[in-house]
């Protein structure tokens, strides 16, 4: 069986029977392979090497390499840009540890966490894979650099509230058009993750879930005062369908957008 999750930042791939692939290359990724049961047959530039649980290989971009693995055998292969293993300035690192212990039950855990978070989200939102993807490199490079990345600088506080607060006011300017965490970070001038964290600690939601708020108290006020149909509201707001406007509805109210309007019907009579 062979699941994976192929992001534009770096992609996951598990691999639990029998597997072989021919000698090749990665020119723009580094490829973390880490061993979750039986042993994974992996050859190195022509270097046999025999991981058991746990031990992990971290591989340079352009490194030769392959592997093979047989029944009751479990693998996790990541491949990630460069730019985004490095946390903050990638001048102060040295390269990771080419052979790595790692936790195996802490590499499953995290590798559940995405895979759920995949299925529970609506990934058609440009917002939700960039907020996902962002949790999976800052998860990453706790596996690979084990607690050492230091704190990333952090901006005098008025003026971090200050670039936040106009990143909230942009946001109920704009919450029915496309947003991305990339454009929102840079307008509070932090990085993506950090951005998300300083939002939600905020707000009390990433952004993504407070976009959703705004959206739906909109369609709550629009459902009881205008004749516009369902889908014109999911399509006047943003939502990427209907079913994403009706499961964020649904979560918030407790009752479908045409339940709402009848119950507030109902009321105004």
């Amino acid at each position: 069986m062979r699941m994976q999750i192929v992001m534009p930042q770096l992609e996951v791939h598990r691999f639990s029977s029998p597997f072989e692939n021919t000698p090749h290359t990665h020119d723009d990724q580094y490829q973390i392979t880490i061993p979750l049961q039986g042993t994974c047959h992996f050859t190195h530039e022509h270097k046999q090497l025999a991981l058991p649980p746990g031990e992990g290989i971290v591989l340079q971009p352009s490194d030769r390499h392959s592997f093979y693995i047989g029944d009751g055998t479990g693998v996790v292969v990541i491949r990630i840009r460069p730019e985004s293993l490095y946390p903050g300035d990638s001048s102060v690192y040295s390269e990771p540890r080419h052979r790595k212990q790692f936790d195996v039950g802490r590499v499953s855990r995290v590798f559940r966490q995405w895979t759920a978070d995949m299925m529970a989200l609506d990934m058609a939102d440009p917002l939700v894979e960039e907020e996902l993807e962002a949790r999976m490199i800052c998860d990453l490079r706790e596996l690979v650099w084990e607690g050492t990345v230091p704190a990333s600088p952090k901006m005098a506080h008025a003026a971090a509230d200050r670039h936040l607060a106009q990143v909230l006011e942009y946001v109920h300017a704009h919450f029915t058009e496309q947003l991305s965490v990339s454009s929102l970070a840079a307008m509070a001038m932090q990085s993506r993750y950090h951005f998300i964290r300083s939002f939600k600690s905020m707000t009390g939601v990433p952004p993504y879930q407070y976009v959703l708020q705004l959206r739906v108290r909109e369609a709550m006020e629009q459902l009881k005062k205008s004749a516009d149909t369902v889908t014109d509201i999911s399509f006047n707001l943003g939502f990427s369908s209907t079913s994403q406007f009706f499961r964020a509805f649904a979560k918030m109210t407790g009752m479908t957008p045409e339940q709402y309007r009848k119950s507030e019907g109902r009321r105004l009579i």
